[in-house]
């Protein structure tokens, strides 16, 4: 009988030790992927004019924090500290919104920019906030219709950003009906890892982020504390894509 012990004990250290040499080989093989992932960004950085933190939001600096990000997982260490600088949001949604119109002709839609009262200068991390925008705008240009419309409000100290799409029909509401029993299962809070990213960083700049999702599209709203006492461009933006 006193085998039995003996022997539930072997089979746990030997489960043990499988799986720590299973997490091993898989560590390698991230490290090795990080490695080669690392190469490109690296020559297209260098050969990128103007390439710096003077232009927060730039699709190179997120990858290769990003790509950080994953090496912290992996390997430990703590985050990055980013000290927080004053971001000129209408420059970095403009910025956003160009990146993003070729995909969205290629997918036979166009985005809508229309921008109201002066620019909105937010205390942050710029290239966390490039890339929540940029995660609702290629999830409208996905999922959305023909038209996705981004428009922005800058009122007091607060600045209002809302990207809506208008949904594809029926596809939309079948996609919607998926979803909503997805999230029913799952929990309410459940929602895609970009949605995530987008909830996170905004939290963390202090603002507020809501998602509407109906039969006619969806309306993704951010609103951000800022100032907007800066003497930068106050007229109105509006433009057809």
């Amino acid at each position: 009988m006193n085998d039995v012990p003996a022997f539930a004990l072997l089979v746990v250290l030997l489960v043990l030790l499988i799986r720590e040499a299973w997490n091993l080989r898989r560590r390698s093989q991230v490290n090795r992927a990080l490695h080669e992932a690392r190469r490109p960004l690296q020559v297209l950085a260098l050969a990128s004019p103007g390439f710096g933190r003077s232009q927060p939001g730039q699709p190179l600096w997120q990858a290769i924090r990003a790509l950080s990000e994953v090496d912290r997982r992996v390997n430990g260490g703590g985050p990055e500290p980013v000290p927080p600088q004053p971001i000129a949001c209408r420059s970095l949604v403009e910025a956003c919104v160009e990146r993003w119109r070729p995909q969205a002709r290629r997918s036979g839609g166009e985005i809508r920019l229309r921008w109201v009262g002066p620019d909105a200068i937010v205390a942050g991390d710029g290239d966390r906030l490039a890339a929540a925008v940029e995660n609702l705008l290629a999830n409208a240009v996905e999922h959305g219709g023909a038209v996705v419309s981004v428009r922005a409000l800058v009122l007091g100290k607060r600045l209002r950003l809302e990207i809506t799409d208008g949904g594809r029909g029926r596809d939309s509401a079948r996609r919607l009906d998926r979803a909503g029993a997805l999230a029913r299962m799952r929990g309410t809070n459940r929602h895609g890892h970009g949605l995530g990213v987008v909830r996170r960083t905004i939290r963390e700049h202090g603002g507020r982020f809501d998602l509407c999702l109906d039969r006619r599209g969806s309306t993704a709203s951010i609103v951000l504390p800022c100032d907007s006492t800066a003497p930068t461009r106050s007229e109105p933006t509006e433009d057809r894509g």
